[in-house]
């Protein structure tokens, strides 16, 4: 990210930087000359770029021209280049509006190209993952931007081959350069993030462990599926015998065994490609929306015929177990075997894949049941505001229609005045930045006066700065701690600052902070009162600490603002937009949404982490019941004989249930110890996902094991139920 800077000195600076581009978003109306007027107006996402945006990204328009280096800059540029979608939905695909005029914000500006349907561009703004639906020239200057107007980021394309550390070194030094011309040796520094790197980042560490889940789980349903074809194969010993007494051989044997698992894995395969079709839907529900290529994620012919391919392979290697011992069997240990009801010599084998198939649900419910007690803290979590019904929206005011701080202060004072007047309103405010949203611009400030202040760093510390309209704390339910709010006008001139509980804390741990002075910007402001820390980043930790500044001290044009009401928020909507279009029916609204929303939307990847993890856990723990119960059942089918004699001879049949539930116990236990150690290598996969909770939580740990025996214990009482049904006389007269 390259915040505010001049791209044209980045390229001239030679080196690896092949190219630059600046980007800032922002939304607005448009219309096209001579169209009726729609009852509200047409939002659209606008991408403000320098003019070699498209050939750095190497993409050509479908229609028309990109920018030309002269369309760049203050006072040039009166182009658009549209997004494919916007041109197919807004102008009915026309191609005769290439060339043709469109008025955004009420500025007429002429179309240049359009963009093919493959590209999209998602930018991340305060209000979450935008997709650019139109592309205009810079109007300003980066290397000279106001911050105060918003920030500009950007990317770069280095030459072919260039390291990374080779990269990042041009792109400090350019930062050097730029600091020395244009910030008076400030310390203005850049620093370059990959861009895969920088995508990937956030959800790398989730997708490790989905990725590791899905694998165990897998393993856990090929293991059940070799027990299941072993058992089966254990059952046709005679079948074997005769087949290998008439002459047929052991390849023949093996074949058929591997026949009958490839048939089940690719049918098994092919259901579950179609069930991923129906799913992929319902997961991406659930999914945060900067999931890198989140609009790109589907089931498509080459993702089917991957999954039918692993289903055939896991059959294959189910049924390698059984075809294996099948082929290299002797005759008479065939014969023994289908003779004599003693559980066959390939029962040890099939205790054994029970075992692994007991730790490694075990290593899957724990880590499933740590994630999904980390979720319900996070839903437990004080974000530091009050979220029910609360309805918020960006409202850009343009610097073209408003280019004074005084005009774009009295359309702000209009929009509070229409929203207020809105039927159910309760209270209305205004911020440059919502919570939970990352969006804040950061800065360092200090407090001389402070008896907190140790000297060092860390009495110059990083802070989340915003600005605000005097109702925003009520609206949000921020509660002030200490001393008042903003008031509604400027007196005499003095500009006055908030701070968090944070930084009181920091800065004050036992007296006040209302009446020391902020030094901030070059000024030094007096701080009137303290509020709760509203977390910026993340809603399960506190963040940097956090200044408030008044509005109409430091214009923004863009607020978003924040409306609590008695009614239900959807059927608000109509009446913001109108009282918007009271004010200027030209301004746009954008990123309409509640608070609960917002919330729900920085929930999104833990709830997804969550749902997989728990769908994969109880996956597993099906399975290996499946399994303990196949073993146990084949094992009382094949001691049958057996257990007739013991009845037969005084044994009674609560001796002989528990004699199986004993063999039942032994797997589960030692399939309990074996899984130990994976529980601490998944605890160390887990650290980075967890909130609020160890990942070797003793309390968590306890219930999975405790529930997994339980289950365990009910899979083998059901088999061992036959033991009551066996009648000694039929038994052996079968026998």
């Amino acid at each position: 990210s390259l915040a505010g800077t001049d791209i044209t000195l980045l390229q001239s600076m030679g080196g690896p930087i092949q190219s630059a581009v600046g980007l800032r978003g922002s939304s607005r109306t448009l219309t096209r000359p001579g169209a009726v007027a729609s009852a509200a107006p047409e939002e659209i996402e606008i991408l403000h770029t320098t003019a070699n945006f498209l050939r750095v990204l190497g993409v050509e328009p479908m229609l028309g021209r990109g920018f030309a280096a002269d369309e760049e800059g203050p006072g040039r540029g009166d182009v658009i280049v549209l997004g494919h979608e916007l041109w197919r939905s807004r102008f009915g695909a026309d191609p005769a509006i290439v060339g043709g005029d469109v008025q955004l914000n009420g500025r007429t500006v002429r179309v240049i190209g359009v963009l093919g349907p493959d590209f999209h561009f998602q930018r991340h703004s305060e209000s979450g993952a935008q997709m650019s639906d139109a592309y205009v020239p810079h109007s300003v200057d980066l290397g000279r931007a106001d911050a105060g107007n918003g920030d500009s980021s950007g990317f770069i394309r280095v030459q072919q081959g260039t390291s990374r550390d080779v990269a990042m070194s041009a792109v400090s030094a350019a930062g050097r350069v730029m600091d020395e011309k244009y910030f008076g040796k400030r310390g203005l520094k850049l620093y370059a993030v990959p861009l895969a790197e920088d995508l990937i980042a956030p959800v790398r560490q989730p997708l490790l462990v989905l990725g590791a889940a899905g694998a165990v789980l897998l393993l856990v349903l090929t293991v059940n599926m070799a027990t299941l074809l072993l058992t089966r194969a254990s059952r046709r010993d005679h079948e074997f015998a005769i087949s290998r007494a008439l002459g047929a051989n052991s390849s023949a044997l093996a074949r058929a065994t591997l026949l009958e698992a490839a048939i089940l894995g690719i049918s098994g395969g092919a259901g579950g490609a179609l069930a991923a079709v129906w799913g992929t839907s319902a997961l991406l529900a659930l999914a945060p929306e900067d999931l890198p290529r989140r609009a790109n994620i589907a089931v498509d012919w080459e993702v089917a015929a991957i999954v039918t391919g692993l289903g055939l392979l896991l059959g294959l290697l189910a049924g390698a177990v059984p075809a294996i011992w099948a082929a290299k069997a002797k005759l008479a240990t065939l014969m023994r075997n289908a003779s004599v009801r003693g559980g066959g010599a390939h029962g040890g084998m099939r205790r054994a894949m029970v075992v692994v198939q007991v730790a490694l649900s075990l290593v899957l419910l724990s880590a499933g049941a740590l994630v999904v007690r980390s979720f319900d803290r996070l839903l437990r979590a004080s974000p530091g505001f009050s979220a029910e019904g609360v309805l918020t929206m960006s409202v850009p005011v343009p610097v073209e229609r408003y280019p004074e701080d005084a005009q774009a202060r009295d359309v702000h004072q209009r929009l509070e005045r229409e929203l207020a007047s809105i039927a159910g309103v309760e209270s209305v405010g205004a911020a440059s930045a919502l919570p939970l949203t990352n969006s804040a611009s950061q800065t360092t400030v200090s407090i001389p006066s402070a008896p907190g202040n140790r000297g060092g760093e860390r009495d110059v510390p990083l802070v989340d700065y915003l600005t605000t309209r005097p109702g925003y704390f009520e609206t949000m339910g921020i509660r002030i701690l200490e001393g008042r709010g903003f008031t509604p006008a400027i007196s005499n001139g003095s500009r006055e600052a908030l701070i968090d509980r944070t930084m009181a804390r920091q800065f004050f741990p036992d007296g006040t902070a209302v009446g020391a002075r902020l030094a901030f910007a070059g000024e030094s402001l007096p701080i009137v009162g303290v509020v709760e820390h509203a977390r910026m980043q993340n809603i399960h930790a506190d963040g940097r600490g956090q200044v408030y500044l008044r509005n109409d001290d430091f214009t923004s044009h863009t607020l978003t603002f924040v409306v609590r009401s008695r009614r239900a928020l959807p059927g608000l909507v109509p009446d913001v937009r109108a009282a918007i279009r009271r004010v200027d029916p030209e301004l746009a609204l954008a990123a309409v949404q509640s608070m609960e929303d917002v919330i729900g939307e920085s929930l999104r990847q833990p709830k997804l982490s969550a749902s997989l993890l728990a769908g994969f856990s109880l996956g597993a723990l099906l399975l290996a019941a499946m399994g303990l119960y196949g073993v146990i059942a084949g094992s009382v089918t094949h001691r049958r004989h057996e257990m007739a004699v013991r009845l037969a001879l005084g044994a009674d049949h609560g001796g002989l249930l528990r004699l199986v539930l004993g063999e039942g116990a032994r797997l589960v236990g030692l399939g309990l110890l074996v899984g130990v150690p994976g529980i601490y290598v998944a605890g160390r996969l887990l650290e980075g996902v967890l909130v609020g909770i160890s990942s070797f939580d003793p309390a968590t740990l306890g219930a999975v094991t405790f529930g997994l025996t339980l289950v365990a214990a009910i899979a083998c009482y059901l088999p061992a139920r036959r033991v009551t049904s066996i009648a000694p006389a039929q038994s052996l007269r079968e026998g």
